[in-house]
């Protein structure tokens, strides 16, 4: 758990921890140089099983990275220190890589909410690794709070510390064709939505890490098919991460209503388009009428 100035969140993320089914594990605690009263409450946690370091202020890969050098397990746990687990997360994966051999990362779907306690949409991402695999071109699908990975290959490649952001999406990005993914389709973590926080995407490294590698695969293309998906996928790169403007061309060139609808919003003031996206408005809608009622029950409970 990498912490940074989350004083006002960080008790309920460790009690997730500490109220685990599956009891055998550490916890390492990384605080990156908090200037708040993290590091009070953290000491405030009388159990043994609590691993707490703190480091002068480098950002959360490099806490990150530093974190594994500690771990003393074969396998390695993540969770943000704003997000919650349910009681049975680790219990969950464990018994999951114990019934299926190959798997070298794992997570699961996840709540997204805001405080105090509201639910805005569940996330449901790929299960299967061909689908995760293909959905790294663009997004990572594998929500960090829930993620369980090989201690040795994650070590080994290590978090690029010039990402102050995103930095488990360069990382699975960068290490796909050595690792084999998996989502359990199941809810493990909750995630935090709030403002400030490390979700604010950093754009600029991810357009440089997806837009050289996706354009060569266009220029490469031998089939209809082919153009299609990446003229597409460096469409929604300039969307989401690039400008928005120059997506307008790809777009057109990959025509669907999906893209056609996000061809419009571009045209939005930059102020107005930047808030369209990240309201997350495709989650929410398609969560509109989904039953929530199990979701803020356990979600109060973890927030005791």
């Amino acid at each position: 758990m990498p912490a940074y100035n989350c004083g006002n969140y960080i008790a309920a993320s460790i009690k997730s921890i500490l109220n685990q089914t599956f009891s055998s594990f550490e916890l390492i605690i990384v605080d990156d140089g908090s200037t708040d009263n993290t590091e009070q409450i953290i000491k405030g946690f009388n159990d043994a099983r609590i691993n707490y370091r703190k480091t002068e202020n480098k950002g959360t890969s490099a806490a990150l990275n530093y974190g594994l050098t500690l771990c003393n397990f074969d396998w390695v746990a993540r969770i943000d220190a704003d997000d919650l687990n349910i009681p049975s997360r680790l219990e969950t994966q464990v018994n999951f890589l114990n019934n299926n051999q190959g798997y070298d990362v794992v997570s699961a779907w996840s709540v997204y909410f805001k405080d105090p306690g509201k639910i805005l949409f569940v996330l449901k991402e790929p299960t299967l690794h061909e689908d995760i695999y293909d959905y790294l071109d663009l997004h990572n699908p594998l929500n960090q709070s829930a993620l369980i990975y090989r201690k040795d290959l994650i070590a080994d490649e290590g978090y690029d510390e010039s990402f102050t952001s995103s930095e488990d999406f360069e990382l699975f990005h960068r290490i796909r064709s050595k690792a084999r993914f998996c989502n359990i389709p199941r809810v493990l973590a909750y995630t935090r939505v709030r403002s400030g926080s490390r979700s604010d995407v950093q754009r600029t490294n991810l357009y440089e890490m997806l837009f050289p590698p996706a354009f060569k695969k266009l220029m490469d293309s031998k089939s209809k098919g082919d153009h299609f998906y990446w003229a597409s996928t460096i469409a929604w790169i300039n969307y989401f991460y690039g400008d928005p403007k120059e997506s307008r061309s790809y777009f057109r060139n990959s025509f669907s209503v999906k893209n056609l609808t996000a061809y419009f919003t571009t045209f939005l003031p930059d102020e107005y388009f930047h808030k369209f996206i990240n309201s997350r408005l495709r989650y929410r809608i398609g969560n509109m009428f989904a039953p929530k009622s199990k979701y803020k029950n356990e979600l109060k409970s973890l927030l005791k």
